[in-house]
């Protein structure tokens, strides 16, 4: 289905990120945890959560669009 392949397409494109980016990426919309919450597992400040998180969801939307 369409739907499989966007998600297979975007978990290829996920595991590319650099790991950092990719940790929080998966922290926030696969274990569904707040900022906060991901800020205090990785020992580090919100602003830095906030600042890798839209770099990845950027990163990765751009790889979607380009249909990559």
């Amino acid at each position: 289905s369409m739907q499989r392949e966007t998600v297979a397409r975007l978990a290829r494109r996920e595991a590319m990120l650099p790991p950092r980016q990719r940790e929080i990426f998966r922290l926030r919309f696969y274990a569904e945890l707040e900022l906060e919450e991901i800020a205090a597992v990785l020992g580090v400040h919100v602003g830095t959560v906030k600042t890798q998180l839209h770099r990845a969801v950027h990163r990765l939307r751009q790889e979607l669009e380009a249909g990559r």
